[in-house]
């Protein structure tokens, strides 16, 4: 039996978090993630620190819907991998035992982890926004 009170979704790539106007989704109302890689907080403050950068200095109201799609251009597919990393990961979790024990399956599978695991980590936890 699988119970999870915990819910995500996958990233908003027809609608995106912004609305054309002056608002602007950040955080795990944009993307939210499973606990596991403990993004959520962190893509938060990465969101915070880009929309920030992007509303530096605007001269006029006008500008804000610009900066706006700039935000969201500039941290959409971070936030999306972080996303789909988060999801993958849980959802690995749940079934590890089973996965890793599976004959033939099993092995493939644990040669997938140790050669993507090194490399998605590093993308996690190297930011460079």
């Amino acid at each position: 039996v699988r119970r999870r009170d915990l819910f995500d979704r996958p990233p908003l790539f027809q609608q995106g978090w912004i609305d054309g106007g002056n608002v602007a989704l950040l955080g795990d109302a944009a993307h939210p993630t499973m606990p596991n890689l403990g993004q959520g907080g962190a893509m938060a403050i990465e969101d915070a620190f880009v929309l920030g950068q992007e509303l530096e200095g605007i001269q006029h109201i006008n500008e804000i819907p610009s900066r706006l799609k700039s935000y969201q251009d500039r941290r959409f597919l971070r936030a999306s991998v972080a996303q789909y990393l988060s999801r993958n990961g849980s959802d690995a979790l749940v079934d590890w035992d089973k996965l890793r024990n599976t004959p033939i399956v099993g092995p493939i599978a644990m040669w997938f982890v140790n050669i993507f695991q090194p490399i998605s980590m590093n993308y996690l936890y190297s930011a460079d926004i």
